[in-house]
């Protein structure tokens, strides 16, 4: 009785937080003004929404009593979706919490907030490319630019080839629907795309694409400010920290902010519970034990397989296969079209013709501050450059990589050694995008074509130019070359002998361990992976809670709200 009335208080508003003694009350002037618990929970917490506690950073998710979740895309979805079966979850998060008074759009502000190491993570090989990923409560999808796409059915179809049989579109469809609920997917509106689209459209269609449109985002009542990557200031973009993470509060998950996971408590292989340290409210360290029946890592593919190895996990695919779907971009000078660069979404129309062959053409509009520091160029040709932000179009692609890189422990925590080298194969599908929306911008009618890379900005007026230019020696490093989707570090797999964990997500060798985040992701999608990477740990997730419940042998809990 009294845990059905706690409960329904919970649903309410009220934090309602177990296994915590009070010790003592504050009094201030006759009244009283506070409690003192013992020190494990004495620790700043902030109630989001309709109850639960927040924190934030590297998305860790871990369970308490019965199950554990973390705070990026999958982490979110698995929360939220072992919550809704009334299981215990807490979320440790590294970082810190923000709303969307914090996303102002001062890029000096927010990236230190919401990037990992500033943004600075990037892969070394043949090319140099950024991969910057978030660190905040809703991880990279604060930052990401809202884009939603299924996993394409050639890719789950070769999933199966390698004996991941369940993984069918019929067996996913339900899980994709309800990932598209949660974000309420849309289509971008015209307003929103800004004369880039129209461009694109016009160009593509006079070379003979057919599909064209604006893409699938999870933004309802978008504005367009176009600051998708700082936050969104208005809330539109149902990133996990306004979408899953307050259901998954709302239902009953705790979430503590500050801390980090350090250690992993285990008998013999069986994983028992993390311990976590952070500081309380008043600077001082705290140690978080948490003890647990099932605990999920959900640190991204660059942080996951390394902090898994540094628990003892041994596996040699840990920390290998990994795919960053690279992404190549070509601007265009329109001098007498002004084309809204500060008020169009960063990315609104797509083209997919060639989806199959493994290029995805998607818009790439950045800040104007973004625009003048990401050249190579100074002097007279740097203002004049900056100066044509209002006429420079952007747009650009990604490839369904073939090349595999690694991450190793780097020179400090928050940067890890990304090596990535770009195969014959991928790079030559990169040219054949470089060229195709070169074509489209000269047969839309632009002035200038300019090909950005790391030392110069190549610039082009008419196609003899193009094809003299890539038809001379070219290599990776000279493209501006960039990646949002690193995958694969701990990948799902039929055996151990080709990857890391099982197709529920099970770490081979260690029970009670999961891995479900973008590691987890078998093979590089073509397709902006939030999606796929939500909707196959909300389905491991939903296994995992029938496990744990079958187990305790108790009656199924009926999923709440969204879950049913």
């Amino acid at each position: 009785v009294a845990w059905g009335f706690a409960r329904g208080a919970d649903m309410r508003g009220v934090d309602l937080i177990q296994n915590c003694e009070v010790t003592g009350i504050d009094v201030e002037g006759g009244k009283v003004t506070g409690v003192q618990t013992a020190p494990v929970l004495d620790r700043r917490v902030h109630p989001l929404q309709r109850g639960g506690v927040i924190g934030i950073q590297r998305a860790e998710l871990h369970q308490k009593r019965r199950d554990g979740g973390f705070g990026g895309a999958g982490g979110a979805a698995a929360a939220y979706e072992l919550a809704c079966r009334g299981l215990a979850v807490v979320i440790i998060e590294e970082g810190e919490y923000y709303d969307r008074s914090h996303f102002n759009g001062k890029l000096t502000e927010v990236i230190p907030k919401l990037y990992r190491s500033w943004g600075a993570t990037v892969a070394t090989g043949n090319a140099i490319i950024p991969v910057p990923v978030g660190c905040n409560v809703g991880g990279t999808t604060t930052i990401n630019s809202g884009t939603c796409m299924r996993t394409p059915p050639s890719v789950l179809a070769n999933w199966r080839e390698q004996g991941l049989h369940d993984f069918t579109e019929q067996s996913l469809t339900p899980w994709f629907e309800g990932v598209e609920r949660m974000l309420c997917v849309q289509q971008a509106t015209a307003e929103t795309v800004g004369p880039i689209g129209d461009i694109i459209d016009q160009g593509a269609a006079a070379n003979g694409f057919l599909q064209r449109q604006p893409l699938m985002r999870n933004a309802q009542g978008c504005d367009g400010q176009g600051l998708c990557q700082f936050g969104c200031p208005t809330d539109a973009k149902q990133s996990t920290n306004v979408s899953y993470i307050p259901r998954a509060l709302e239902r009953g998950a705790f979430l503590f902010s500050g801390f980090r996971a350090e250690r992993l408590q285990r008998q013999g292989n069986r994983i028992t519970g993390v311990t976590a340290r952070g500081t309380n409210a008043a600077g001082h360290p705290v140690t978080l034990n948490l003890t647990s029946q099932r605990t999920i890592v959900a640190m991204g593919s660059l942080f996951t397989p390394l902090f898994l190895q540094q628990q003892g996990v041994r596996n040699p695919h840990l920390g290998r296969h990994l795919t960053l779907h690279p992404a190549g971009v070509v601007n265009a000078l329109f001098p007498d079209r002004d084309l809204a660069n500060s008020r169009s979404i960063p990315q609104g129309y797509g083209v997919t013709d060639w989806e199959e062959q493994g290029l995805m053409f998607e818009g790439g509009t950045i800040p104007l501050a973004g625009h003048s520091l990401l050249t190579p160029l100074f002097g007279r040709d740097w203002v004049r450059f900056t100066e044509d932000y209002p006429h420079t179009a952007y747009f650009g692609f990604m490839i369904r990589d073939t090349s595999e890189g690694r991450v190793r422990r780097g020179p400090h925590r928050g940067l890890p050694l990304i090596r990535y080298r770009m195969n014959r194969q991928d790079f030559a599908l990169f040219k054949r995008g470089i060229h195709a929306l070169a074509c489209w911008y000269l047969d839309a009618g632009a002035e200038q074509v300019l090909i950005p890379g790391l030392n110069r900005i190549v610039r082009i007026h008419n196609r003899t130019e193009l094809e003299r230019f890539l038809r001379s020696p070219l290599k990776p490093t000279d493209f501006l070359i960039s990646a949002y989707h690193p995958l694969g570090t701990a990948r799902i797999a039929a055996t151990p002998r080709h990857g890391v964990c099982d197709s529920d997500h099970r770490v081979f060798g260690h029970p009670g361990l999961y891995v479900m985040d973008g590691a987890s992701v078998p093979t590089s999608l073509g397709a902006n992976p939030q999606v796929t990477i939500m909707a196959m740990a909300s389905r491991a997730a939903d296994a995992l809670a029938r496990e744990l419940l079958d187990d305790m042998d108790s009656t199924h809990s009926q999923p709440q709200g969204e879950c049913a």
